[in-house]
C-alpha cells in the first residue's frame, strides 16, 4: 500500500510523499540517497537521539523520505527474529514517529494530511494533538489511521512510556492503556481524525468481539469515522500480459500462454510433464491466521486427490515443519519451498489452476486478487477482503469467480476444494470462471479516489476543531 497508493494519488492530482525508516534492506544502489535538511535531534525520555532524513526518488514522481538512525534500523529484520520481537520496538518506533514530525517542522514542509499505517506509526496522531499541537506546522494537519491487521497492536510495558514522551494522564482506558499495558495502535484509534481499514467487510468485523482483538468497543464508538476501502493491486507488477517473471504472457482473450506457465511451474518443482492433475498453489505466511492449521489437517486428504500442491512461504516453525513433512511423505503430490521468493510467487500465480487461501481472518488479502488476474481460481474463506473480492461460482453461476467456505473447519475447506476440483473437470465452465476473474479491476485508482474523500473528511473534522 505504501508503495502503490502514493503513485495512484499522484495520478489523480494529489501530491503524495512516502516516509519510512531507513532499514538495512533498502536497495541503496538502485535508489541513491541524499540528505534532506539538517540533522535532527529527538527527545527520548531523559536523553536525545540524533538522526537524519534521507531522500530518494521512488517511482513515477513519488518522493521517498527515510528516517535514518542505524542503532534502531540497521538490523537484519524489521521487527524481530523467529525467537520474538526486538525488546526496544517501542523506543524504535517512538523515535521514528517523533523524527518525522521534527523533520517536517524544521524543514518548512507542510502537509495537509498525515496518513499513518499500523501501530508503528500510530503515535503520530497522538503527537499532533498533544506534544506538537502548538507547532504552526501541524495546526491544520489532518490525520488518517489505516488498520491493516488489528491483531498486531504494538503492546508494551509501562516502563516504555517515557520513550513516547506522553504523560501518565493518557494512560487510562480512554487513552492508550490496554489491560495494564501501553497500546500504540490504540493511540492512533483515539487521536486520529479518521480511521480506515482495508476492506468493507473487515471494517464491520473488527467492531465485533470475534475480530476486534479487544478494541471493538472503541472501533464501534468511532464507527462514523471508520471507512473500509479495499486495497488495490499494482497491475504494473502483477499482470500476466506484461509479467517478465513468468514463462509466457497471456490474457483473458488468449489463455494459451498459461499452459506454458503451468509446464514451467512443474519443472520448477521437479515434476516431469505432462501432468494431467489439477495444480493447486499456496503463497503466503505459514501461520494459523493464514489457515495453515486447516491446511495441516487436510494435507493427507489433499495428497490422495488428483492434484499437485505447491506451497511457498515462511512463518511459524511448526507449520514449516509440517508442510515439509507432507512433501517428504508424498513427493509425487506435494512440493514445498520454505522462504520468500518473489520470482517463484509470480510463477505459482501463473502456473497453478487453483489458488488456496483458507485464512482464519483476512483484512484484505492481495494474493487472491492477483490470482484472479492470473486466471488462477481462488478457494477462500468467506471473511474480510476475501468476502469482498471473490464471488462463489456455485452460488452465482453467471458471475462467480472462485469458491468460498464459511465455517473455520477442515470439512468446510475440503468441501470448497472438492467443488473447485469438480468445476475444473468441466472445461467450458472453468474457462468462463477464469475469464470472469481476469476481467475484474482491483487497481489502485478507484481506491485512491476513495482515500481522497477520506482525506477531505479528515480536514473538515480538523477544521471544525481548530
Amino acid at each position: 500500500m505504501a508503495a502503490a497508493l502514493p503513485k495512484a494519488l499522484r495520478r489523480i492530482g494529489v501530491e503524495a510523499d512516502c516516509i519510512l525508516p531507513l532499514y538495512r534492506g533498502l536497495d541503496r544502489q538502485g535508489f541513491p540517497l541524499s540528505q534532506s535538511g539538517p540533522a535532527i535531534r529527538v527527545p527520548m525520555g531523559h536523553r536525545e537521539e540524533s538522526g537524519v532524513v534521507m531522500e530518494a526518488d521512488a517511482d513515477t514522481g513519488v518522493k521517498a523520505f527515510l528516517a535514518r538512525n542505524d542503532r534502531y534500523f540497521d538490523r537484519e529484520f524489521f521487527y524481530g527474529t523467529k525467537d520474538g520481537d526486538y525488546v526496544d520496538n517501542c523506543e524504535r518506533f517512538a523515535f521514528f514517529c517523533k523524527s518525522i514530525l521534527e523533520w517536517i517542522a524544521r524543514s518548512g514542509r507542510r502537509y495537509d494530511i498525515l496518513h499513518c499505517n499500523e501501530w508503528q506509526t500510530a503515535l503520530i496522531p497522538a503527537y499532533v494533538k498533544t506534544l506538537y499541537s502548538n507547532m504552526e506546522a501541524f495546526r491544520s494537519t489532518g490525520t488518517v489511521m489505516t488498520l491493516h491487521n488489528i491483531g498486531y497492536q504494538g503492546l508494551f510495558w509501562t516502563h516504555d512510556l517515557p520513550f513516547t514522551g506522553l504523560g501518565w494522564e493518557l494512560f487510562t482506558p480512554q487513552g492508550i492503556e490496554f489491560f495494564g499495558r501501553i497500546n500504540l495502535l490504540k493511540a492512533g484509534l483515539v487521536f486520529s481524525d479518521v480511521l480506515s481499514t482495508v476492506s468493507p467487510t473487515y471494517s464491520r468485523e473488527i467492531q465485533t468481539a470475534e475480530y476486534g482483538c479487544g478494541l471493538e468497543g472503541i472501533l464501534s464508538a468511532r464507527r462514523e469515522d471508520l471507512f473500509g476501502i479495499l486495497n488495490g493491486v499494482d497491475y504494473d507488477e502483477w499482470n500476466p500480459k506484461t509479467d517478465r517473471l513468468i514463462a509466457a504472457p497471456y490474457s483473458k482473450y488468449n489463455l494459451s500462454g498459461k499452459r506454458a506457465c503451468r509446464d514451467d511451474l512443474l519443472a520448477e518443482f521437479g515434476w516431469e510433464g505432462p501432468v494431467p492433475e489439477t495444480m493447486i498453489g499456496f503463497v503466503g505466511r505459514l501461520t494459523a491466521q493464514k489457515g495453515l492449521d486447516l491446511l495441516d489437517l487436510i494435507g493427507g486428504w489433499l495428497a490422495e486427490q488428483p492434484i499437485r500442491l505447491v506451497v511457498l512461504g515462511t512463518g511459524e516453525r511448526k507449520y514449516e515443519e509440517s508442510m515439509a513433512e507432507l512433501a517428504r511423505r508424498r513427493p509425487d503430490r506435494v512440493s514445498v519451498r520454505i522462504g520468500f521468493d518473489n520470482r517463484l510467487a509470480h510463477k505459482i500465480q501463473a502456473g497453478a489452476d487453483i489458488f488456496l487461501m483458507p485464512s482464519r481472518y483476512e483484512p484484505c488479502g492481495l494474493t487472491q486478487i492477483c490470482s484472479l488476474k492470473y486466471g488462477t481460481v481462488p478457494v477462500v474463506r468467506n471473511t474480510g477482503g476475501l468476502a469482498d473480492t471473490v464471488v462463489d461460482a456455485d452460488e452465482d453461476r453467471s458471475g462467480g469467480t472462485g469458491f468460498k467456505f464459511n465455517g473455520y473447519e477442515a470439512a468446510e475447506l475440503m468441501g470448497a476444494v472438492w467443488r473447485a476440483l469438480v468445476a475444473h473437470g468441466n472445461r467450458r465452465r472453468w474457462k468462463a470462471i477464469v475469464r470472469r476473474g481476469m476481467g475484474k479491476d482491483f487497481s489502485w485508482d478507484a481506491s485512491a479516489r476513495e482515500y481522497l474523500s477520506v482525506y477531505e473528511r479528515a480536514l473538515q473534522k480538523r477544521g471544525s476543531r481548530s
